[in-house]
């Protein structure tokens, strides 16, 4: 059982070893920066303690002019390293907010590489929440540097500070007789230290075991219990958009009730987690007070018998003082650390992550015509998990420079299809390939570039209109502005207030709100602008009545003109001028033809159009 503690100990600090190692990786100044304070730290504690020793002895023997020059020194001393101790704290608060910074930077960048079909999954999200949470609650890079330099700077005057104690007990008393001299005898010193360092250090685990096991059942419930109060906060109070459906409904006394009692549980959680830190620290301080006391006994018995001098005394009593202090620190220190391992354990985790995806690396083909031949060779998906396939045996090749339609009903498989086509999945069994080579083999960067998308579930973010159109790529007002003409959009931006660089949404600033209709004419802008060899709209009208989705799709037709163009739609109306369509049924290619070919053949599509026709006419 002890083997096995020490073995997570030695564990966990190797994994505080690892972020120590990450953050001097990415900024080299840092640790250099927090070993120098340690030193300042040191020199100011044990230059005052041996000066003061000086100085009182060198007044007691009535030497002035040593007093004066001890005295003197023990405040040029104390100058110097209190400035340098004020520089370093205004350093410290600028790599602290740095180091805070990092943490979200990995942890975002970590997530923005990847595959999208981890990122997809609910558990991922979930857990980058969970981590956030996590570190604002216990602290991220900034604490683990904190404590350990906390541990360093307890070491270090644990090793001084045992130095002088040895040496302390090594001085022979000058009195031949009494109870005093046989106490600070080296002999009966050093079996009296060792005695009450022992006893200290058992009692010290003990305390820490019993305390660490509590502090991590609370640790373990505490993002949970925010969780419910973040949720209230974020999604429901702070969102303006929910304010309608508050309002509409007059939910504000069932909101109101849902909050009471979370905050209820919420202030007996961390009541509970505070009487543990309290009871926590008068167990450390009972340790430290028998120190104390057997420390101010021990001196007195050594300067009672003439082993050392009051300046000595007090240097002594300083140092097995600063002993008791650095033990107590040490152990504090190496709970936080274990502490903060505990969910840094996760995050190193999601750092290690795999990418589901091969990494290819030969270079996509640049053609100024667009021809590239892709095809689909049995392919097949699954969703992680499952064993039910999204898409089977799916056999077809996509001709360039035509225009393609994918239909189906809902959950069809069309838009998986396209996130395969655009590698954001891999297929399961089968392959995809560009001219006759697996897609996996290509740099991914470079095969997507092929492509540009609106998706169903488009996405504007809050940032410039032309950053949103552009998606960045480098700014070119004609392209902007031919790119904006072609999506409809021209108008729509000269009438914004700093047209293409006006701020979108509220989320960042006082920006503008625009409507679904506006916001779809600038996502496609945004694919206009990338001038990929091929363009796909998926879905993104689904929203819309039959005719004007026709009317969308139809504008849309006169822009890609002699691009390749797909068109993704369970309705009928973007079919008509389509040169190929492809009709899946669960999940299967199960007719391929021109609109007319496929009307005579009386098949699912004649089914499926002649049930929509009454809306396009």
């Amino acid at each position: 059982m002890r083997e096995n503690k020490w073995k997570n100990i030695l564990l966990d600090h190797k994994k505080g070893f690892r972020l120590l190692k990450m953050v001097h990786q990415e900024d080299s100044t840092v640790l250099p920066g927090y070993l120098f304070d340690i030193c300042l730290r040191l020199g100011e504690i044990y230059g005052n303690l041996f000066l003061s020793a000086l100085l009182i002895d060198a007044l007691l023997e009535r030497r002035f002019t040593h007093a004066f020059v001890w005295a003197g020194s023990m405040i040029g001393l104390g100058f110097a390293l209190r400035t340098g101790r004020l520089m370093m704290r205004s350093w410290f608060s600028k790599v602290s907010t740095k180091l805070w910074l990092i943490f979200y930077v990995w942890l975002r960048q970590k997530g923005l590489s990847l595959d999208y079909e981890t990122m997809e999954q609910a558990e991922t999200a979930e857990r980058i929440t969970f981590l956030e949470q996590t570190a604002d609650m216990y602290g991220s890079l900034g604490v683990v540097l904190y404590w350990y330099r906390e541990m360093l700077l307890s070491i270090l005057s644990i090793l001084a500070s045992v130095a002088l104690v040895f040496s302390l007990c090594f001085k022979a008393p000058s009195t031949k007789t009494g109870v005093f001299r046989f106490f600070s005898s080296p002999g009966v010193s050093f079996v009296m230290f060792g005695c009450v360092l022992a006893g200290m250090f058992v009692f010290s685990l003990q305390t820490t075991d019993y305390f660490t096991r509590k502090r991590k059942r609370y640790f373990d419930d505490h993002a949970r219990m925010e969780q419910k109060l973040g949720y209230l906060r974020e999604q429901v109070f702070m969102n303006y958009k929910a304010g309608k459906v508050v309002r509409v409904f007059n939910m504000q006394e069932m909101l109101q009730k849902n909050v009471a009692k979370e905050t209820d549980k919420v202030r007996d959680y961390y009541t509970g987690m505070h009487c543990t830190g309290c009871a926590e620290r008068m167990g450390n301080l009972s340790v430290s007070s028998v120190f104390t006391l057997f420390s101010y006994l021990f001196v007195v018995c050594k300067a009672a018998t003439g082993a050392v001098t009051i300046g000595a005394f007090t240097k002594y009593v300083g140092a097995l003082n600063q002993f008791g202090s650095a033990c107590a620190s040490l152990i504090e220190g190496n709970v936080k650390i274990r502490e903060i391992c505990t969910y840094m354990t996760d995050f190193l985790t999601f750092l290690d992550t795999p990418d589901r995806h091969a990494t290819g690396s030969i270079p996509v083909e640049k053609r100024t015509d667009g021809e590239y031949e892709i095809a689909f060779e049995h392919v097949s998906f699954c969703y992680p998990g499952s064993s039910e396939p999204v898409l089977s045996d799916v056999n077809c090749k996509i001709d360039m420079k035509h225009k393609l339609a994918l239909v189906g009903q809902n959950g069809a498989g069309k838009t998986t299809f396209i996130k395969l086509l655009c590698r954001l999945y891999e297929p399961t069994k089968g392959r995809i390939t560009l001219n006759g080579v697996d897609i996996r083999k290509y740099d991914e960067e470079q095969y997507r570039s092929l492509f540009g998308v609106v998706f169903q579930d488009f996405k504007l973010f809050a940032f410039p209109v032309w950053e949103n159109v552009a998606a960045g790529a480098a700014r070119d007002e004609g392209k902007l502005q031919k790119s904006l003409r072609q999506a409809g959009a021209e108008e729509l931006v000269r009438g914004m207030p700093a047209g293409l660089d006006t701020l979108l949404y509220k989320n960042m600033g006082d920006g503008l709100e625009i409507s679904g209709g506006e916001a779809q004419k600038l996502a496609l802008a945004r694919a206009l602008y990338k001038d990929a060899p091929i363009v796909i709209l998926d879905e993104p009208t689904a929203a819309l009545d039959p005719i004007a989705e026709s009317e969308v799709y139809e504008r849309f037709d006169r822009m890609v003109e002699g691009k390749t163009s797909v068109y993704i739609s369970h309705r009928m109306s973007s079919c008509r001028f389509c040169d190929d369509i492809i009709v899946f049924e669960k999940g299967q290619i199960a007719e391929r033809g021109s609109h007319e070919a496929l009307l005579a053949r009386e098949g699912l599509y004649a089914r499926m159009w002649r049930a929509q026709a009454k809306y396009y006419t």
